[in-house]
């Protein structure tokens, strides 16, 4: 019986935490928009895990929009602004979780995965201590 619980604990944790083909989805507008009305959903490809986002400044852009203005898309490779750059013309954000670049500040967003890995093992842990 304890050997039963054990297979199925870990087959019941195989099971929630298989990924089924899921892509990252990020907000895209690959031409400069301002930042409250980039709010395209694209599905990346499966090389794209990172969304990526562009600030413009005012001063950058002719002629100078009311607002800032963005570009957002799907990426496979994103090197972030320093965040000590002050006076940047063009800073860089980057994120890795669905649609977590809704401002123009990609937040941090917690991926589901590891905390489906980690609800997994505890599920998998207190049934093996039934």
């Amino acid at each position: 019986m304890c050997k039963m619980k054990v297979f199925l604990s870990l087959l019941l944790a195989a099971v929630t935490c298989m990924d089924l083909g899921h892509s990252l989805q990020c907000y895209t507008c690959k031409e400069l928009t301002p930042v409250e009305e980039c709010l395209t959903i694209e599905n990346c490809t499966g090389s794209e895990n990172i969304c990526k986002t562009t600030i413009y400044s005012r001063e950058d852009v002719y002629p100078a929009p009311e607002v800032s203005t963005v570009t957002k898309m799907c990426s496979s490779v994103c090197e972030p602004s320093d965040v000590d750059g002050i006076g940047m013309t063009h800073p860089v954000s980057c994120c890795y979780s669905d649609l977590c670049n809704f401002d123009g500040a990609a937040s941090l967003g917690i991926s589901v995965v590891p905390v489906a890995i980690l609800a997994c093992s505890l599920c998998a842990f207190f049934w093996t201590k039934l």
